[in-house]
């Protein structure tokens, strides 16, 4: 039996893992039509009244700075856009369903984990700024890509503890990127299992190419720019100190992303200079997708 049917089995043996809410799953079939309304998208979101009134706290938060009070979910609609909206939506769901169980234990910490999340989505979307090749990047996808970019992670975590920590315990020994000891150890990585549990999401390519894709680029031209820009954040927040565990070292910069996107070293630098002065003001983010 090869590796990836071993895999398969792990996962289908897996009862309770979680799919995507209907209302998210909806709302992506929404978004592409061209005749949705923004009455449309209000009225679903609205279904879900914790859901909504998360969104409304977050509208509201630091992290968008909107000037005035957005007090119904048809105006977060209206003044963030479809687009945002969709971010929160699909970002706020995922917290729900893979909510801080308070197990902290030496190697994994599931806040470290989503504030490492956050920080590498704030870390793609201030990409998507600077990058200078003429690519245009939606930076909400950016943000959502690099939010999501470890969802697999935390699967394993949840639902594979034992393989999960034994390749943890192998990165830490022998000083090795996780992802290098999760291919080591089990023969599949983080990257497989999100691919397994997002399949079915119908995630755009911009968002689920990133997530199986940023530790090896993606040969598909229309995706490997935002794969690149996944990739490049990643490592920015390793080398601010944002990880799920101090110990693990950081994956190695791909230079290849850089000359892709046209970046240079004191565009990374100007980065990381600025990541911990964003990430701090963005903890409103976690705040309150974790309640």
């Amino acid at each position: 039996m090869s590796v990836n049917h071993e895999l398969f089995d792990k996962i289908r043996n897996i009862s309770n893992l979680p799919t995507l809410p209907q209302v998210a799953s909806h709302l992506m079939r929404m978004i592409n039509d061209p005749l949705t309304s923004s009455t449309d998208i209000s009225a679903l979101v609205s279904q879900d009244l914790s859901l909504s009134a998360k969104i409304l706290r977050l509208a509201n938060s630091a992290f968008y700075g909107i000037p005035h009070s957005i007090t119904n979910i048809n105006n977060a609609v209206v003044i963030l856009g479809f687009k945002v909206i969709h971010t929160m939506v699909l970002s706020l769901t995922v917290f729900d369903m893979f909510p801080d169980d308070r197990r902290k234990t030496a190697l994994f910490d599931r806040r470290a984990f989503w504030i490492h999340s956050l920080c590498c989505g704030l870390a793609a979307k201030m990409l998507a700024f600077r990058v200078k090749k003429f690519t245009l990047f939606d930076p909400d996808e950016a943000f959502c890509a690099g939010l999501l970019h470890d969802i697999g992670k935390v699967v394993m975590e949840q639902y594979m503890h034992e393989d999960f920590h034994h390749a943890l315990e192998t990165a830490h020994k022998k000083e090795i990127p996780l992802f290098d000891a999760e291919e080591m150890e089990l023969g599949y990585t983080h990257s497989d299992v999100a691919r397994h549990l997002i399949s079915g999401w119908g995630l755009p390519q911009e968002i689920f190419t990133p997530i199986i894709k940023h530790h090896a680029l993606s040969e598909d031209e229309e995706v490997k720019d935002i794969t690149a820009l996944c990739n490049l954040a990643d490592w920015l927040c390793y080398e601010t100190g944002n990880k799920i565990n101090p110990e693990l070292i950081s994956p190695p910069l791909n230079k290849e992303c850089l000359a892709m996107l046209k970046l240079s070293i004191e565009d990374i630098e100007d980065i990381k200079g600025r990541l911990p002065g964003e990430l701090e003001k963005s903890a409103v983010y976690i705040d309150i997708a974790m309640k």
